[in-house]
């Protein structure tokens, strides 16, 4: 009989480990133990720790930056691969990133190089990969605005896709549809006076400290927005559910988007509790981790919001989190 754990070692190197706490690694600090767990360095560890996984035919995860997850309390079954790939280079407008690299660090970076056009990402949880994969953004703006192309790993090789390859959409990319790894991206910025946009970032992450509830364990939005151009919802039910008038719905939904938080705010949904797990009385949009919360609790109480939210204004919302292990 094979045993995985040694033939994990063998094919990438001994620092694999068993039976890792995944809590320690995430946002929420919800979860449990990765049977197999492996820190990758660099992009050549990287797609060794992958092309293993594939050869051993077990499942694998790639745990970025930890935000946006909820990892089930009995863990996961297979290999998680953390990438700490850090490498980025700057070559006039257009910049490299490794997929490791944290979101804040190289908003930081591009902005001493005299790059604008991304001061959205402001406080953005999480690494490049993790953003790209998701078309994270904010503001009306997302990372489909940057990219010019990903490196991935698929199939067993690494391939790259250009920005219309991607296939981006609202807080989606292809990589969610396949069993795919970003190993790094291209982004092409403005050369341009970065004064503006510094001030930016500082109004954003001010913006954040004042509405979002930083203080307590979170895994970032929980849900997605409603996008009004690919979602058909009833205007009527809308406004009378949420009790709000023409000049309010339109005022709701100036980028196109009905907010969840602001939903959740309008059904009265803040602070409800199930074991310790809370909707954020700061943000509506936030579960919160307030007293040792399980991946049930989480579960549980998304469960109600959603039935609520059906019930109410007759819209079902979508997860943002991505579960892992369940």
């Amino acid at each position: 009989m094979v045993n995985i754990f040694e033939s994990l070692k063998q094919k990438i190197n001994d620092q694999v480990q068993e039976n890792v706490n995944l809590a320690n690694y995430t946002w929420f600090k919800i979860g449990g133990p990765a049977k197999y767990f492996f820190v990758a360095k660099n992009n050549d560890e990287f797609v060794k720790a992958l092309k293993a996984a594939q050869d051993l035919k077990i499942d694998y995860f790639i745990l970025g930056g930890g935000s946006n997850l909820l990892i089930a309390d009995q863990g996961f079954d297979g290999l998680v691969i953390r990438p700490e790939n850090k490498n980025y280079k700057i070559n006039g407008n257009n910049v490299y990133a490794e997929s490791g690299v944290l979101v804040v660090d190289l908003l930081d970076c591009t902005l001493k190089a005299g790059l604008t056009g991304w001061a959205w990402a402001a406080g953005l949880p999480g690494t490049i990969g993790g953003a790209v994969r998701g078309n994270a953004g904010a503001y009306g703006q997302g990372m489909s605005d940057i990219v010019e192309s990903v490196e991935i790993f698929i199939d067993g090789k690494v391939v790259k896709l250009t920005k219309a390859e991607m296939e981006f959409s609202y807080r989606h990319s292809i990589i969610k549809k396949n069993l795919a790894a970003i190993l790094a991206v291209n982004l092409k910025f403005e050369k341009g006076e970065v004064d503006k946009d510094i001030q930016q970032v500082k109004d954003y992450n001010n913006r954040r400290q004042l509405t979002q509830p930083l203080n307590y364990p979170n895994s970032g939005c929980i849900f997605k927005n409603i996008d009004l151009t690919e979602t058909k919802i009833n205007k009527e039910k809308v406004m009378k559910g949420l009790d709000i008038n023409e000049e309010e719905f339109s005022q709701a939904t100036k980028f196109n988007k009905l907010p969840v938080s602001y939903i959740i705010d309008r059904l009265n949904l803040k602070g409800k509790t199930i074991g310790g797990a809370q909707v954020s009385e700061k943000h509506g949009a936030f579960i919160v981790n307030i007293n040792h919360a399980k991946a049930e609790h989480v579960i549980m109480l998304i469960s109600d919001i959603k039935m609520h939210v059906r019930n109410e204004i007759g819209v079902q919302l979508q997860e943002e989190v991505q579960y892992v292990g369940f």
